[in-house]
C-alpha cells in the first residue's frame, strides 16, 4: 500500500556549524523556521540523572533515548498520531526509548542555564562543516525531532529533509541515514546540499554560492543544477573571525570600555552587535565617523562605524598572511570548472 505524505507533517532540517534550523509543516514555503538552536551538546556528569527543567526547554536526553522520568506510563499513550498532544510538548510514549550510550545530553537553553558542575564538558556537534560527536549529533536531532516539533518517534509519519554542508563525505551521508531511520524512525528522508538548495531558492541552475559560515567560508559553483564538486573552495576565515576581530576592536575604544567598567567588554556584546546586522563593510566617506547604537542588556551603547567596517572587512583581506579572502575563494572556484562554462558563473 502506497503511502501519502501530508505537507503539514514535513519537516526541514538545516544543519550548521553555529546554529541548527527546523521547521515542520511546509504548506506555507514563506514561513521562517521555527527552531533555531546552537548546534552544541552539554555532556551531564553521570551520577545526574535528568535536570529539573521548564516545560518550555525540557530537553535533557539521553543517547538513543530519553530520561525515564521524562515518559509518561504505556497505559496512558494516547492513540498514534504525529504531533504530541497539546500542551504536553515533546510527548512520547514507552516505546520511544531505546537503548544505547549511557551519556546525558543537554541542549539549548538548558544548556545555558544548567547549575555549575552539572555539565563535564561541551561539545561543537559540527566543526569546520564536519560533524565532530556523532553520538551527540544522534542525541541532538532527536531532540529536535521530539522536544522541538512534537513528533513521535513510535509513529513518526514525517518525511525529514536535511540541507547539508556540500563537503560531507559519503560516510557522514550513511552516519545520518542510518540515524534517520534508526533512531529517528523517519518514514523517507531527502539529504540536499545547502548551496543546490540556495540556488533553488532564487531560482536560478548556474551560479556561485558564498556561504559565510560560523567556522568556514565556502564557495561553491553550480553549473545546471549540479554541484561542482572539483570547484569547491573553502577558508577558516568565517563568522567566528569576525567576532573575535570586532571584540579586539571594541576592546580598543576607551570610552566604551569605561561604560562597561572593571569586567570589561564581554564577547556576548561582540557576538550582539554581529548579529545585528550594524556589523558590515561600509562604503563610508573619508572622516565620516558616525555611531551605531546597540541595546545590550537593556542599556543602549554607541559604536563607531569604522569598527564595524574594520571588522567585517577580515572577510576579505584576512590578516594572518596565511588564509585567503572571499574575492580569491570566488575566484578558485570559478577557475576549477572547464575553461567554456566560466563566462556563466560570472554574469
Amino acid at each position: 500500500m502506497a503511502i501519502s505524505y501530508r505537507e503539514e507533517n514535513f519537516v526541514v532540517i538545516e544543519l550548521g556549524s553555529h546554529t541548527t534550523r527546523a521547521t515542520i509543516d511546509t504548506t506555507d514555503i514563506n514561513r521562517l523556521p521555527t527552531v533555531a538552536i546552537r548546534t552544541r551538546a552539554g555532556v551531564l556528569k553521570q551520577d545526574i540523572g535528568a535536570l529539573p527543567v521548564s516545560s518550555d526547554s525540557e530537553i535533557v536526553e539521553k543517547q538513543n533515548g530519553i530520561h525515564a522520568n521524562d515518559m509518561p506510563d504505556k497505559d496512558e499513550a494516547p492513540e498514534a498520531s504525529v504531533k504530541a498532544e497539546e500542551g504536553d510538548e515533546g510527548y512520547m510514549d514507552a516505546n520511544d526509548e531505546q537503548e544505547g550510550s549511557e551519556l546525558n545530553y543537554v541542549f539549548g537553553s538548558a544548556l545555558d542555564t544548567a547549575e555549575e558542575g552539572t555539565v563535564t564538558q561541551t561539545v561543537d556537534i559540527i566543526c569546520g562543516g564536519f560533524v565532530s560527536d556523532w553520538d551527540a549529533m544522534s542525541a541532538f536531532l532527536r531532540h529536535i525531532i521530539t522536544k522541538e516539533l512534537g513528533v513521535r518517534i513510535s509513529s513518526n509519519f514525517s518525511p525529514i529533509l536535511f540541507s547539508v554542508p556540500p563537503l560531507w563525505p559519503k560516510t557522514d551521508l550513511e552516519s545520518l541515514t542510518q540515524i534517520a531511520f534508526e533512531e529517528l524512525n523517519a518514514p523517507s528522508i531527502l539529504i540536499v546540499e545547502q548551496p543546490l538548495l540556495a540556488m533553488y531558492g532564487n531560482n536560478a541552475a548556474t551560479g556561485l554560492v558564498v556561504d559565510f559560515g560560523h567556522s568556514a567560508t565556502t564557495v561553491t559553483a553550480i553549473l545546471d543544477s549540479a554541484i561542482q564538486w572539483s570547484c569547491i573552495a573553502q577558508s577558516e576565515v568565517a563568522g567566528a573571525a569576525v567576532t573575535e576581530r570586532l571584540h579586539q576592536l571594541l576592546q580598543e575604544d576607551r570610552a566604551l570600555c569605561a561604560e562597561f567598567g572593571d569586567d570589561g567588554i564581554p564577547v556576548e556584546f561582540a557576538v550582539a552587535l554581529k548579529e545585528s546586522g550594524l556589523c558590515k563593510i561600509q562604503l563610508l566617506p573619508e572622516g565620516d565617523d558616525s555611531d551605531s547604537e546597540l541595546a545590550f542588556q537593556g542599556k543602549k551603547y554607541k559604536v563607531k562605524a569604522d569598527v564595524l567596517d574594520r571588522a567585517a572587512r577580515i572577510l576579505i583581506t584576512p590578516d594572518d598572511g596565511k588564509s585567503v579572502g572571499v574575492a580569491s575563494l570566488m575566484k578558485q572556484a570559478v577557475l576549477g570548472c572547464e575553461t567554456e562554462k566560466r563566462a556563466a558563473l560570472w554574469e
